[in-house]
């Protein structure tokens, strides 16, 4: 195998590897601030997500038994918008 062979071998095998490896989200801090889901429900925003597909925000929920947890989610009112929407 010459050099040329090997640099398309190579050249191919990393092209293929980084083909099938799916980028992870990218997230960005901010300085929280409480807002609204399309509900009218308050939630609190702390960052936001860059997918490359699209923009989220990532929001803290809370379940029935207080634990806490972090969501995405696309679509945010600023309070009191999303009830006129």
């Amino acid at each position: 195998m010459d050099y040329g062979e090997l640099y398309n071998a190579t050249k191919a095998a990393f092209t293929d590897a980084l083909a099938e490896h799916k980028s992870r989200p990218r997230l960005m801090r901010i300085d929280a601030f409480d807002a609204e889901d399309e509900d009218g429900t308050p939630v609190r925003v702390i960052g936001v997500l860059d997918d490359n597909d699209a923009m989220k925000f990532v929001v803290v929920e809370e379940d029935e038994d207080g634990a806490i947890f972090p969501v995405a989610r696309q679509l945010i009112y600023r309070k009191g918008a999303a009830k006129a929407a």
